[in-house]
């Protein structure tokens, strides 16, 4: 979603409940049994996350920037273990 769309408008209920607007869940392809993780962000602002499936699937590769290539990794971990023979 490129920019905010208005897609309704709920209230709270007495019990603490809320109803989303269908038009919002179908623009966003959310379905009944869905789990949701509930973020704050100050300022009144509350966020809905629908919860992958799969963590592992959802995050792998994505900091692939932060630790660099697997070539990388190997390397490190290589240098890690001749250090530690050194040590010896």
């Amino acid at each position: 979603m490129d920019k905010p769309m208005l897609l309704g408008e709920t209230t709270i209920t007495g019990r603490s409940q809320i109803s989303l607007p269908a038009r919002s869940l179908r623009v966003l392809g959310w379905t009944k049994g869905d789990r949701l993780i509930v973020e704050t962000l100050g300022d009144g602002v509350m966020v809905l996350i629908r919860r992958p499936a799969s963590w592992t699937d959802t995050f792998a590769g994505r900091m692939t920037d932060v630790f660099g290539t697997h070539e990388d990794t190997l390397g490190y971990l290589e240098g890690e273990r001749r250090s530690w023979a050194e040590e010896r």
